[in-house]
Parts: structure tokens; C-alpha cells; sequence
């Protein structure tokens, strides 16, 4: 699809003076795929939070984690909502590693990561891309890159990694997740990191508040919930062990983690959560 198409349909022209939440993404993670604006942005956020991009690359590990259990689990279609930017081992390449067999399908509206999620993906069998809004359910779930590539009859795993602060709305978080998985059969997944605030008084919630702040800076509609309101976004789902917790702490035994229990660590909520 011409780039004219894509911004008409998808979102705003290229701006290359305001940052893609997307490329310091992706400059967390070493990337390449950023501009100066974004550079600028992701350096201002390291003077509050250093361990940024440590926190990034456990987020990718603990996903990488989740797809497997949701291959032991059956699930071999996997939708990466709000994907980002191509990096040095796509989700699609741990998916393949679970179950060579096994399909995945992109969403991202962000132009730059249409662009290069498009080309990257052309001339792949396993993997696809769809230009969309994460936050429309129906679109995503009727657009034609997953209706020929996926069987809804089967269960699905969505993934939604670090993508939902810029949704502030409780209720409809909730929502979001129920009308995703309302047309999916049972067995399908919810894996989700998200940002957490305690917001209880301690140091850990005033660095949670500096850091948010710091990202509100940038990015208005950004949001960190407290454990209690992700929490309360899957309920009624069966959680996996070892349940809702921060990605330091989520480990099972067995499993290693390079994070350190305090700090940005503790900032990031991870869930696996089965629809019965």
C-alpha cells in the first residue's frame, strides 16, 4: 500500500519532530529505527530512569516466556496488538521456536512501524501485518490479513505488551478485553505487561509518579494503573502462576531474571490470563 494510503486511512503524516512511542521503543531495545526527536526524548527519560532499557529487553524476554506457555498450552495463532518496530529477533521468530507450525499476525497504526512491519513481513508465510488500531477491536478481529490467516474457531493469544497506558479509561480497558475475547473460543489468551503505580504513599509510588511524569511530558494520555486496576481488568480469567505481579518477582523457579527487585523493575505488571 502507497505511504499516502496508510496515513489517510491509519493516522497522521510522518512527523518527524514529535516522538513515536513506538522508535524510543525501539531505541530502548538498541534499535536503529528512531529520529533525533526521539533520541532527545529517550535521553531525558534516562536521567529519571536509567534502567529503561534493561526493563524493555525483560519485557520482549517475559513475552517470549508467555508464547511458550501458551504453545504448551495448544494456541499456535498469536496477534502481537501494538507491535512496534521490527527488531534483531521478531515475536514471530520466539513464536516459531514454540511451534514451527504456528502463525502470527501484527497490528500497529504508527506509520513507521506499518512501513517497516510491511516490508519485513512481504513475502513471509507465517507472519503478517495489519495496519489498525489496537483500541478497535472489531476492525482488527474482521481485517482481512487475519480473517485468511487465522481460524477464530481456535483459540487465539493476544498479546498486549506495554501498550495500554495510553488507554486512561478503566471501564474501558475491561471493555477492550472483553470484546476481543467475546467472539474467541475458550483456551484463548490475554498475556499483558503494563505500568503499575502503587500509589500508596511509598518510594516505590514516588518513583512510579516521577517516571509517569516524566513520560507524560511527551506522550499526555499515558497512564500507569495501580495493581489493583489491572488486576481488575482480567478478572474472571483463569490466571497462570505465578498470577499478577512485577516482572522482577514473576518468575516461576527455575526461571532467572537479570532484574533487580527495585526500581523500574518493579514498575511493570505482567499477567497471563486464559479465557475458561
Amino acid at each position: 500500500m502507497p505511504e499516502g494510503d496508510v496515513t489517510r486511512r491509519i493516522g497522521p503524516e510522518l512527523d518527524l519532530h514529535r516522538p513515536s512511542d513506538a522508535r524510543i521503543y525501539d531505541l530502548m531495545l538498541g534499535g536503529k529505527n528512531n529520529f533525533e526527536v526521539d533520541r532527545q526524548v529517550f535521553a531525558e527519560l534516562l536521567k529519571t530512569a536509567p534502567e529503561i532499557p534493561q526493563l524493555a529487553t525483560e519485557n520482549r524476554r517475559w513475552i517470549a516466556t508467555a508464547i511458550a506457555r501458551m504453545a504448551e498450552a495448544g494456541v499456535d495463532q498469536f496477534l502481537d496488538l501494538g507491535c512496534g518496530l521490527p527488531s534483531a529477533r521478531n515475536l514471530h521468530d520466539v513464536v516459531l521456536a514454540a511451534n514451527p507450525w504456528a502463525r502470527t499476525l501484527y497490528v500497529d497504526n504508527d506509520v513507521t512501524a506499518i512501513s517497516h512491519g510491511q516490508a519485513l513481513l512481504a513475502d513471509d508465510r507465517s507472519a503478517f501485518f495489519a495496519a489498525a488500531d489496537l483500541l478497535d477491536p472489531a476492525t482488527v478481529l474482521e481485517h482481512p490479513a487475519l480473517t485468511q490467516a487465522f481460524d477464530l474457531k481456535k483459540p487465539v493469544g493476544l498479546i498486549f505488551g506495554l501498550v495500554l497506558h495510553t488507554l486512561a479509561d478503566n471501564g474501558k480497558l475491561r471493555q477492550l478485553f472483553d470484546d476481543y475475547l467475546a467472539p474467541l473460543p475458550s483456551g484463548s489468551f490475554i498475556a499483558l505487561t503494563h505500568p503499575m503505580n502503587p500509589n500508596d504513599g511509598t518510594r516505590l509510588a514516588g518513583f512510579a509518579s516521577s517516571v509517569e511524569g516524566k513520560f507524560r511530558e511527551y506522550f499526555p494520555r499515558l497512564r500507569f494503573r495501580t495493581y489493583d486496576e489491572i488486576t481488575e481488568a482480567v478478572t474472571g480469567l483463569e490466571i497462570f502462576e505465578p498470577g499478577i505481579t512485577d516482572l522482577a518477582h514473576w518468575w516461576p523457579a527455575g526461571e532467572q531474571t537479570t532484574l533487580s527487585p527495585t526500581g523500574a523493575a518493579r514498575l511493570v505488571i505482567g499477567a497471563l490470563a486464559r479465557k475458561p
